[in-house]
Parts: structure tokens; sequence; C-alpha cells
């Protein structure tokens, strides 16, 4: 008999020195239970291929059977800024963010990859978000890593967002701002955390036996804590937590306590978190933290976290749409086996009935064969159907999303080449809700929508920017 398994989790974090893998159960109700944990050393110059070796040795200790496998990003890969967007709606947050990108790391915006949480929104209709930009490369290298391995179900998220959940997890009643600070056995990792959303983060390399490292310590602490106030201002944290190598944090705290008024708290979750007596004493006697690790794990991550390439993300949307339909086939046909099922015992005729079900299914079968031809044939005729847009659509369709904050200057049509849009505003966003509600709309589907410039001057009615935005044809 085929012995059923409990779906698992795995959670790895790939650092300079150390590969850590965490296996995670999911039980009923949601409870889930940390079973196993394998850690191994790696040199900071480490190649893919010797730390694919090395995670392979884990996994298959740790019995890895095609299930989700979350990377860990470290924080030191990723560049976090505190964003505000005229929107609240995902598609066009996508859009803006990725537009956005490259002003805040020296790089085209096709290489770059970002991620998002929203932090809050206001009446207005502005959303406040924790903006992440990593450089493609970095999400390939890991990319490349699980392929050597035949890792298929992967999800990359920050590891900041893994503190987040956790201290979201223990203190979910908590409504102040609190500095959670992870301390693992060579760097430090400090989250700002409000009400389980992450405002804040950093990170810096420790290495306690160095000489002065109180003294470093506590340097970088208050370094973090000015560049939250410098970017986010408020609110101030309350609190500082600690969570890590569970025997080191006293003194810690000891030290904090000397430098800060704020209350120093260390969080113990081994009570509160099932974690197996492995996983305790594997922690314990190697003084790694997987408090990042933890969090991932106890609770879904958001698309909008998931630090994929956008092209894969795309993919596994349509491998889960044809999922679908493939269920919905299947179903059909057991409804269908169940209604044959009651013919033949209403018959009593077993020849009778073995030879409806026959037909039934194969007439099924010839039904879901031809599937992906007839989406084929639907996705050819809505091409066939697709026209070039006339110059009064467009007009029409620029009349409907130019926002009322734009004066349009001027306005070149060359049909089967390019549409070029000059204007003014007062406004920077206006433009980009310009540029967004382009990328959006039917009529402009067929066109690459690009902001060519926007300049902003002074004029006697005050401050304007003068833009121009490029829709060629693909």
């Amino acid at each position: 008999m085929k012995v059923k398994h409990k779906k698992a989790i795995f959670v790895c974090c790939i650092g300079e020195n150390t590969i850590k893998v965490t296996k995670c159960l999911l039980g009923k109700n949601t409870k889930r239970e940390f079973i196993d944990l394998g850690i191994e050393s790696i040199s900071p110059d480490s190649g893919e291929e010797k730390i694919a070796g090395k995670l392979k040795l884990i996994i298959d200790r740790l019995g890895y059977d095609n299930n989700l496998f979350i990377i860990s990003l470290p924080r030191n890969y990723a560049t976090c800024r505190y964003l505000k967007v005229p929107t609240e709606q995902p598609q066009e947050i996508e859009r803006i963010v990725f537009l956005q990108a490259p002003r805040f790391l020296p790089y085209p915006a096709d290489e770059l990859i970002t991620g998002y949480q929203i932090i809050s929104t206001d009446p207005e209709g502005y959303s406040n978000l924790n903006l992440i930009i990593v450089h493609k490369e970095a999400i390939e290298r890991y990319l490349k890593i699980a392929q050597r391995v035949k890792i298929k179900k992967i999800n990359i998220t920050l590891s900041s967002y893994g503190l987040c959940h956790l201290y979201g997890y223990m203190k979910p009643q908590d409504s102040a701002a609190v500095m959670v600070i992870d301390i693992d056995i060579n760097q430090v990792e400090l989250a700002v955390v409000l009400k389980k959303k992450l405002l804040f983060s950093r990170y810096f390399k420790f290495n306690k036996p160095q000489p002065n490292w109180e003294r470093l310590f506590i340097d970088e602490i208050n370094n973090t804590h000015d560049a939250y106030l410098k970017e986010i201002s408020s609110p101030i944290p309350e609190k500082i937590v600690l969570v890590g190598v569970g025997k080191f944090l006293p003194e810690f705290a000891n030290i904090l306590s000397k430098q800060t008024n704020l209350p120093i708290e260390i969080l113990s979750y081994e009570k509160d978190i099932a974690l197996s007596e492995n996983v305790l004493n594997t922690i314990m006697n190697s003084g790694n933290s997987i408090a990042n690790q933890i969090g991932l794990a106890l609770e879904d991550i958001p698309k909008s976290l998931n630090l994929l390439p956008r092209a894969i993300k795309e993919e596994t949307e349509k491998t889960l749409q044809r999922k679908e339909r493939l269920k919905i086939v299947f179903f059909v046909i057991g409804i269908i086996f169940m209604w044959v099922v009651s013919i033949a015992r209403v018959l009593g005729n077993k020849e009778k009935y073995l030879g409806q079900l026959k037909n039934e299914l194969s007439k099924i079968a010839q039904t879901a064969k031809p599937l992906e031809d007839i989406e084929k044939r639907f996705q050819i005729l809505e091409n066939h159907l697709q026209n070039k847009p006339t110059s009064l659509e467009v007009l029409y369709e620029l009349h409907q999303i130019i926002p009322a904050q734009i004066s349009l200057l001027s306005l070149s049509y060359e049909e089967d080449s390019q549409i070029v849009l000059r204007g003014q505003t007062q406004q920077m966003n206006s433009a980009l809700m310009l540029v967004s509600g382009l990328k959006n709309s039917a009529v402009f589907k067929d066109f690459k929508v690009k902001l060519r410039y926007a300049t902003q001057k002074n004029t006697q009615s005050g401050e304007i920017v003068d833009f121009e935005i490029v829709c060629l044809r693909k």
C-alpha cells in the first residue's frame, strides 16, 4: 500500500559561508511543524557547481520530493526603498515600480527585478510601498543552482520578510513599531515591523571575535536607526526585539540596554513554534540562526513579494490555468461516469453498462484531446480580428484615458510606424499615469509605449512638466 506523505515546504538560505535548508510539514488547520534542518559550509568564492553539490547533499538527506522550495534572498543582495504611488491597483503598481526602479539602481529596467508590499493607502487613492529591487543576475544565479539540483517549484523572497512574518506570528496583537534584530553567526539583519508590515530593513556583517566588537555593533544599530528616520521618519520604533542564536542573545541584550532607553526583548519562539529536537540541536551546535527561514514558512508568500523574473511568473500562471481547465474536464468526466453507473444499475445489464461507459469515455477523450487546438484556433481568430486602429479610434481612446491634469500640446500619428504625444502637466505622476493607461489600453496593445523625456521648468503660473511619450508599433 502506498503511504501518503504530508505536504512539505523547504526554505533555503545560501549565504557567503553556509547553506541552510529547513524542512517544514504542513498539518491540519494550517499547523506547521519544522522537523529537520540541514547545514553545509561553503567558501565565499564557491561557484554554482560546488554550491549545487552541497545543496543536493542536504535536500537528498531531508527527503526533497518536488515540494515547494523557498529561497530566502539575503538582504545584502537587494535595495529597498519607501515609495508612494498614485494608485491602489496591483497591475498599475507593477507598471510604476518597473519604471521607477532605475531611479534607485543604475541599470536599465529590463535588468532589474522588483517586488513590493503595500504598507498603507490613503483616501486620495495613493499607496505607500516597500519597494524591493534586485539585479537580475543575482536571481538568475539562484535559478541556475536550483536547475542543477532539479528543483522546479521555486519561490524567491527577501529574508527580511521572514523576520516580519515571524514577529507577526508571535505577536499578532502588537500595534507599535518595533525593531527586530536577527543575530546570526557572522551577520546581523535588522527589520522595522509595524502591524505585520515591513517598513525598513538593513544588513551588516559581524565578527564577534574582532577587537572592540561591542562598539562596532552599537554603531551599526545607531546607523540603522538614523537611516530609518531619514527615509521613513515615523513611526519611531518603541521596542527592540532580539532573535537568532539563543546562547548569545542575553549578552547582546545587556549591551543594548546600556546604550538605549528602549525596552529590550528576547523573542523565544521555541515553545510557540513546533521545532523538532533535531532542529533545536542543530541550531545550538552550529550557532546559526534560522529565524527568517522559519518566518517564510509560517505563511504563504504574496505574489507581489515573489522575486522571480516576470517571464517565469507568467509561465507559472499559464500552467496553473491549464491545470484548472484539466480539473474541470476531469470533473465532467467524473459526473458522466457516475451518471453512466447509475444507468447501468437501473438497467441491470452489465454488458450494456460497459458498452455505454466505453462510448462515453471515448466521446470525452475526443473532446478533451483537441482542447489545445481549439485554444490555438481562438488565438488565430482573435489575431485575425484585431485590425490596426484608425486615427479616429486613437483620438477617442486618448480622450478616454488622458488625465484631466494633462494638457496635450501635439499629436503625431504615423500609421504602421508610431504615435508621438507631447504635453504639459503640473505633476510627474500624471505623465506616469498616462503611460500606464496607454500600456493597458486595448487600442495601443500593438505599441511599445515609452516616456521619452519629462522636463520640469518654471513658468509665470508655476512649475510645469513638459513631456513626450512615444508609442512605437511592435
